[in-house]
C-alpha cells in the first residue's frame, strides 16, 4: 500500500442555522491537498523516504445549516520510489500532481475520513454525507 502513515491534526464542525430546514439538503465534500513535502518514516529495516501530504477535507451543507473540516497528514510512498522527486518538483513548480496520484491520495483520505464525518453528523443531528439504506414495508393487498 502506498500510504504508510495517517494522522489527523484538526477536526472542526459547527452548526450555522438555528431553524429547521424543510426540503432537500445537499452535502458537498471538498478534499484538498494543501501542501506536499519530503518526509520519512522509520521502519525496522531503516528509514524510508516518502511524501508528506497535508490535506483539508471540508464538508458543507446547502442550505447552510452547518460546515466543518478535517485536517491531517499522510505519508505517501509512490509505487516507483524514484518518482518522489518528480512528484515534489511538479508540486513546487505548479501546485499540481498527476491525476492517478491525486486519485490514490484522495481515495485513501476519503476512506479514512468518512467514518469520522458520519459520527460527527450523528452527534450533531445533521444529515449524513452518504445515503443510509432504509427498509420499507410494502402493504400486501
Amino acid at each position: 500500500m502506498p500510504v504508510l502513515g495517517f494522522n489527523i491534526t484538526k477536526i472542526e464542525m459547527g452548526k450555522e442555522g438555528v431553524g429547521t430546514v424543510s426540503g432537500q439538503v445537499e452535502v458537498r465534500l471538498s478534499p484538498r491537498v494543501t501542501e506536499m513535502r519530503l518526509g520519512e518514516i522509520r521502519t525496522p529495516t531503516g528509514k524510508m523516504n516518502g511524501i508528506e501530504v497535508l490535506f483539508r477535507y471540508e464538508i458543507e451543507y446547502n442550505p447552510r445549516i452547518a460546515a466543518g473540516a478535517i485536517e491531517g497528514v499522510i505519508l505517501y510512498v509512490p509505487p516507483q520510489k524514484y518518482k518522489i522527486d518528480e512528484i515534489l518538483n511538479l508540486w513546487e513548480d505548479e501546485k499540481k500532481m498527476e491525476s492517478l496520484t491525486f486519485a490514490e491520495i484522495v481515495n485513501f483520505i476519503t476512506k479514512e475520513v468518512s467514518p469520522l464525518l458520519m459520527i460527527m453528523a450523528k452527534e450533531m443531528r445533521l444529515p449524513y454525507h452518504v445515503p443510509i439504506p432504509r427498509v420499507e414495508v410494502k402493504s400486501q393487498s
